[in-house]
C-alpha cells in the first residue's frame, strides 16, 4: 500500500479543519501534532506528525484564525 500522506506547507501554526477522504468528516486540528490523529467517525489516520508540521491523507478545508 503506497503512503498517500503530504505534508502541508506554509500553514504555519495554525488550526486547521481536515476532511476526511474515506468518510468526509471535517475535523479541526493543530498545525503541530505530536501524535496520530484519526477520523471520530470511521477511525481512519487522517493526520501524523513528521517533526514539524502533520502530513495528512484528508483535503485541507480551510486554516481558522483564532
Amino acid at each position: 500500500m503506497a503512503d498517500e500522506f503530504k505534508k502541508l506547507k506554509e500553514v504555519g501554526n495554525n488550526f486547521l479543519k481536515i476532511k476526511c477522504k474515506d468518510c468526509g468528516n471535517e475535523q479541526i486540528i493543530y498545525s503541530k501534532v505530536s501524535s496520530v490523529v484519526v477520523c471520530n467517525i470511521c477511525g481512519s489516520t487522517i493526520a501524523k506528525p513528521t517533526g514539524s508540521t502533520l502530513a495528512t491523507s484528508g483535503e485541507l478545508v480551510e486554516k481558522i484564525k483564532l
